[in-house]
């Protein structure tokens, strides 16, 4: 079956390679017969009609796969809502081609059922599509009419590489885009805003991984951004990663997000050795033991002198949190002084978070939703926020230069430091 994949991400602040797409396409070619890919990315394009319209005529393809990477932008002050622009394609291929659409990408996490409705599309993949493409593709062949929602899950009995040479790098790396890499799937935290919070995790052969940055790196390109949710989710794997990543002597420099908790030095020092040079650490103040925050102390002052640049993105202004535990929380980063420190009070709901459940049982909570508060299915952008703007900028208060609130810009951290 011939497969046309579609990035619709054309969010450029910064601009984001189509990683899913490229395992997609991966996977069909080199483990799954008798299928035909190719990828058509908008993301830089003037007319994406016309983009897509070409790739029809010349590819002439039996069904399109769209990656929905997000709804929106996240942040509250300069929210850009996705789907509208997503949906006019989706409904453009059906109109003009007649073709079937199957949606995938971490937002269709958000509310499989929503998203898909909303999007207008036939076919959804919840999770990575790797194990279930196939059965999927087959159902497509049968022509059935109902939308039909399809559950993925990571494949560990094979490697899975990706296929990045259907992506112009060089436009993204122009455009201040970076190439990126991901060690495993899932989550064991418990975040309650989270869509990945107690999920199963799946890691990936570190040879493999290895593997494809060493593609990139042989095509000039040695930038590299961690696509994990935390790179600390098992200490043992990645200490074997970076020591693996190392003896690979690829010369790159690469930024993580990590979490507090599943370090020690041995794995800040082969980090810093394998090319890392920036760690955002992921912060929330949401019922927090002391521990929490001895373990954030302790991996600030272990890896600044090391050479590490460590960012803070501080999530608070939690239901029930006091203004005085807030502040509380600012202190203790105040005085740990990392090389940056992005606070947002402005929580994105969706249907499926612990955090949504607990503001739609509490009437008094509901009166801090920001947004379309009257869409249940929370598609569309709604957020919690019990300290504003104003009162969190007295907050902060001046004299501390690495505080800023996020979501005032649009730069990420990589960009920012």
């Amino acid at each position: 079956m011939k497969v046309l994949l579609i990035n619709p991400n054309r969010y450029k602040s910064p601009p984001v390679p189509p990683i899913g797409l490229e395992y997609i396409a991966g996977f069909l070619e080199r483990e799954s017969e008798g299928h035909d890919i190719e990828i058509t990315d908008l993301c830089f394009s003037e007319n994406p009609e016309k983009d897509i319209g070409d790739a029809v005529t010349s590819f002439k393809p039996e069904v399109v796969g769209i990656t929905v990477r997000n709804v929106d932008s996240v942040l509250y002050h300069t929210n850009e809502f996705f789907l509208d622009e997503i949906r006019d394609i989706v409904r453009h291929i059906k109109k003009n081609y007649g073709l079937k659409v199957i949606i995938g990408g971490s937002s269709v996490l958000t509310n499989p059922q929503g998203v898909l409705n909303y999007l207008d599309a036939d076919y959804a993949v919840v999770g990575p599509g790797e194990s279930i493409i196939n059965k999927l593709l087959n159902e497509v062949s049968r022509s059935e009419n109902e939308q039909i929602i399809f559950s993925g899950r990571f494949r560990t009995d094979t490697p899975c590489r990706r296929n990045p040479f259907k992506t112009d790098y060089r436009t993204y790396f122009d455009k201040g885009g970076i190439a990126g890499f991901e060690t495993h799937k899932g989550c064991s935290s418990s975040c309650v805003y989270c869509l990945e919070a107690n999920s199963g995790v799946f890691f990936r052969n570190i040879d493999s991984v290895i593997s494809e940055i060493r593609l990139l790196v042989e095509r000039g390109f040695r930038h590299f951004h961690l696509c994990d949710s935390e790179f600390n989710e098992d200490l043992l794997y990645s200490i074997e990663f970076c020591t693996s990543l190392i003896k690979a002597n690829l010369d790159i420099i690469w930024t993580a997000y990590m979490k507090p908790g599943e370090f020690n030095k041995k794995l800040l020092k082969l980090m810093k050795e394998s090319g890392v040079y920036l760690i955002t650490l992921t912060v929330d103040s949401y019922q927090k033991c002391p521990a929490y925050w001895s373990d954030i102390e302790k991996f600030v002052f272990t890896a600044k002198p090391l050479g590490l640049k460590v960012a803070v993105d501080f999530l608070t202004g939690f239901p029930y949190e006091s203004e005085k535990h807030v502040l509380e929380c600012l202190e203790i980063l105040k005085r740990l002084q990392p090389d940056s420190v992005s606070v947002n009070t402005y929580i994105r709901l969706y249907k499926r978070l612990a955090i949504t459940n607990i503001v739609m049982k509490d009437k008094r909570l509901k009166e801090n939703l920001i947004g379309d508060i009257h869409d249940h299915t929370l598609v569309k952008p709604v957020f919690y926020n019990s300290i504003g703007t104003e009162k969190l900028e007295r907050m902060i208060s001046a004299g501390y230069p690495f505080f800023r609130i996020e979501g005032l810009e649009k730069v990420v951290n990589y960009i920012r430091i």
